[in-house]
């Protein structure tokens, strides 16, 4: 095989609200938030707080996603997209307790707007300091009928904590909403709090660490992070800002506390899959210790990978297969897990490349409970992920091993090892 397949993902007008009340909050089966096939309409959010009682909700919605049409009463060209949300506190165990609101907005797109790249806007919602709460947030295209969904954690207890800051790009001023920014990208941070003058820069080593392989039930995931270098830097909501290498950037705005907002500079490709490091490392999760060494110090790393898959199989066309599956399963993990690390990394996005999306899911607020089904013999495979938030993300959600999970990862490492994509559904 001469070379390796690159894997690539081709990845304010508000009008009209609604609101109704409910009482008892539902433990719904989400497993299509990880499964791309299932929604095809992507709507980005993110939150910021703005007081004790008034949090942000930002929206970025692309426009070449919609339909666009002059079916309506005043046939204006427009798209329309309708979001609503159902927003769940948490109670001091994580919890979901209650439904807290449960709300709409319809948002209108004209015919200028059709040529944009991404369309934003702003919806503030009423919610409570003190406490956590999860909020689900559902979008459809009024006239095309595709649907979106999303789950965001929202914490309300601290405000140093990482939803109390605001990263905007200095070149359009529109808020970002992933964690991590390209090399050379320049960037301001907005605070809640104003009149701060200082900001404290921990950078933390490029390297982070991949999840430990789950030999035993109590070892725990990962390695504790360590801090290289602090920066003391003058700050204002005018400060340009920029993450000159690859790395973990935390800021924050109390010099005795560890609070505040992280982001990572992954390199150029991220979240696509295209170096031959980035193509040798998530092969952790299935090569023995001496074969992943043995790639480490392989002088072209790009054949050894190719040679990696290739012993899987013996076929040329069968291990591309292996290939396709595998890194594609990697890219959607960085798109769907990134924590304080790259998705790929995470316990998360471990089972997922390995198992691939499960068949349905569960989220309380306080865990994840991932199931497989097979068909044939009827039986289900549960994967528990605990929501463990911490000082660099909000968003850890770690694997709680136990003699039920352990076997079926242990069959998923083993299938692909033989060189076939594992199916607990076949089974």
């Amino acid at each position: 095989m001469r070379s390796i397949v690159c894997i690539l993902l081709f990845v304010t007008m508000i009008t009209g609200c609604r609101s109704t009340k409910e009482t008892a909050a539902e433990s719904g089966e989400l497993a299509a938030l990880y499964n791309p096939s299932e929604f095809s309409l992507n709507v980005d959010y993110q939150v910021h707080h703005l007081s004790d009682d008034l949090t942000s909700l930002y929206v970025r919605i692309f426009p070449g996603e919609l339909l666009f049409n002059q079916a309506n009463e005043d046939g204006e060209y427009r798209a329309l997209v309708d979001i609503s949300y159902l927003l769940y506190e948490l109670d001091d165990d994580g919890m979901v307790s209650a439904v807290s609101d449960s709300s709409g907005f319809e948002v209108k797109l004209g015919q200028k707007d059709q040529e944009r790249s991404g369309y934003f806007t702003a919806k503030v919602l009423s919610i409570d300091s003190g406490k956590r709460y999860m909020i689900r947030l559902e979008s459809r295209d009024m006239l095309r009928g595709t649907r979106g969904l999303k789950h965001l954690f929202i914490d309300k207890t601290d405000d140093l904590s990482s939803q109390n800051f605001s990263v905007v790009s200095a070149r359009t001023s529109y808020p970002r909403f992933q964690n991590y920014l390209m090399p050379g990208e320049v960037f301001k941070i907005k605070y809640r709090h104003p009149g701060t003058d200082t900001v404290y820069i921990d950078l933390l080593k490029v390297d982070q660490p991949f999840p430990r392989p789950p030999v035993a039930l109590n070892a725990p995931s990962f390695y504790p992070f360590a801090v290289d270098t602090t920066m003391v830097v003058p700050f204002s909501d005018t400060t340009v800002f920029t993450l000159p290498e690859q790395g973990m950037y935390h800021f924050r705005v109390d010099s005795s506390r560890r609070e505040g907002i992280t982001l990572h500079n992954f390199g150029p490709d991220y979240p696509q899959v295209k170096t031959a490091k980035g193509l040798m490392e998530p092969l952790f999760y299935i090569a023995t210790l001496a074969e992943y060494n043995n790639l480490l110090n392989q002088p072209n790393t790009k054949r050894a990978v190719d040679d990696f898959w290739l012993k899987r199989t013996n076929s040329t066309d069968r291990s591309r297969e292996l290939i396709r599956v595998y890194y594609n399963r990697v890219l959607y993990s960085n798109l769907f897990f990134r924590a304080d690390r790259e998705g790929w990394k995470t316990d998360r996005g471990m089972i997922f490349i390995l198992m691939g999306p499960p068949d349905r899911m569960k989220d309380n607020g306080l865990e994840e409970r991932w199931y497989y089904s097979s068909g044939r013999k009827g039986k289900v495979a549960e994967f528990v992920f605990e929501r463990k938030p911490g000082i660099y993300s909000n968003q850890n959600l770690l694997w709680r091993k136990d003699m039920q999970s352990l076997p079926y990862w242990s069959a998923a490492v083993s299938s692909w090892r033989d060189g076939k994509v594992y199916s607990f559904s076949k089974l």
